[in-house]
């Protein structure tokens, strides 16, 4: 076997393992979380980005933006034209222009998680999902939007990551997937790229909590709190 042939083989094995069901999903409470293969560790320091294609129109992103969700303000307009919400209909995968506007009309506390699409993004918070899981929240207490940033995915897998996307819609029709071509949360939230951030928000979509990165137990105890607080 050629090392071109192993290689590859190595790379379709790797692939297998790409989005799991939704940890997200916390309605069926076995699930496990979208995970994607990677080795890269998560820098404790601000990282710097290629500049992003730019391909809705949008500026060419120096890496450079703070992190810009502020406690009692909306977040700033993120609208994504290069991707979309994923929608599934008839065996077809749609995808249709979405905008964090629409946090603003959802009257019930909100659950948003821009996570890198790669298993090292996802894991950084499965003690979070799996903490959340055990409330059994239900979609009529809390409403759930999963932004899978893109933006440093090779373009030949990206086909794949929307595949598996759109299964994970098709088993959870209540939570709202949205795929991030671009990678444009970097530069409107100031995210940091290969990571899972956990923004909450209330009704009124204005923020409550939002931290990017790994959640610590104290922070997961007192962020399930604040939910379950917005429900009374």
């Amino acid at each position: 076997m050629t090392l071109t042939r192993l290689t590859s083989l190595l790379l379709v094995a790797s692939i297998a393992m790409l989005f799991q069901s939704a940890v997200f999903a916390i309605e069926h409470p076995k699930s496990e979380a979208i995970e994607l293969e990677t080795s890269t560790k998560v820098s404790k320091t601000e990282p710097t980005y290629p500049g992003l294609s730019g391909k809705d129109g949008s500026p060419r992103f120096d890496g450079k933006k703070r992190f810009s969700l502020e406690p009692g303000q909306s977040p700033p307009v993120l609208d994504i034209q290069v991707g979309g919400e994923i929608s599934v209909s008839d065996n077809r995968v749609v995808k249709n222009p979405w905008s964090s506007k629409s946090f603003e009309s959802k009257g019930k506390v909100q659950l948003v998680q821009y996570v890198a699409a790669n298993r090292g993004a996802a894991r950084q918070n499965k003690p979070f999902n799996d903490s959340l899981i055990e409330k059994r929240f239900t979609s009529d207490e809390l409403d759930i939007t999963i932004i899978v940033n893109m933006a440093d995915t090779m373009g030949f897998l990206q086909g794949f990551v929307v595949k598996k996307v759109a299964k994970n819609k098709e088993m959870h029709q209540t939570i709202h997937f949205v795929i991030d071509d671009n990678g444009l949360g970097l530069q409107r939230w100031g995210m940091k790229n290969k990571s899972c951030a956990i923004i909450i928000l209330d009704a009124n979509g204005k923020v409550l909590f939002a931290k990017d990165g790994p959640l610590s137990g104290l922070e997961i105890e007192k962020t399930i709190k604040l939910i379950e607080h917005q429900m009374i």
